[in-house]
């Protein structure tokens, strides 16, 4: 028998053909993509039902660390990614409303309103991120996480050369 016929022998029924063969054959960069899609609409639709913005949410847990500057604060979320409509001005006009923020004239902070509402928010978040490792190892989602860093890291390195 050849090693391919013992793979298939070794595998339960349909592992290797119709759809489970071409879904085993994407490359990285399908599922890099559709992970990153799935793990947006689950963000969304969380923020959605606690009527928090993408910028509201990343602010919150930003000022959650401790008091910013403008200045510092738009630095920080300038990495992560939001709909041009949602811009960091709007997100603090909208955090100052609702009372959850405090501005000294020198930082930024949150309220003690400011700071439940993170902690509220904060627990449906890691609802999303408890779903998106279910059934993975600590160890193995340590070792996809190091994994995908190095990838960004070696395709960095490629982009910054040319």
């Amino acid at each position: 028998m050849t090693r391919a016929a013992e793979r298939m022998v070794e595998r339960p029924a349909g592992v290797y053909g119709g759809a489970m063969r071409e879904q085993q054959d994407r490359p990285i960069g399908y599922w890099a993509k559709h992970l990153d899609t799935l793990i947006n609409q689950e963000f969304e639709r969380i923020l959605h039902e606690d009527d928090v913005t993408r910028r509201q949410w990343q602010t919150l847990t930003t000022l959650s660390w401790g008091a910013r500057t403008v200045a510092s604060l738009r630095e920080t979320l300038s990495a992560f990614r939001c709909d041009e409509d949602d811009s960091l001005e709007a997100a603090l006009e909208v955090l100052s409303r609702r009372g959850w923020l405090h501005d000294d004239g020198a930082t930024l902070s949150l309220t003690e309103a400011g700071l439940a509402a993170h902690e509220e928010v904060r627990g449906h978040v890691e609802s999303i991120r408890e779903e998106l490792a279910r059934g993975i190892s600590e160890a193995d989602y340590r070792t996809t996480v190091d994994t995908l860093r190095q990838m960004c890291d070696n395709l960095a390195g490629v982009t910054e050369a040319h």
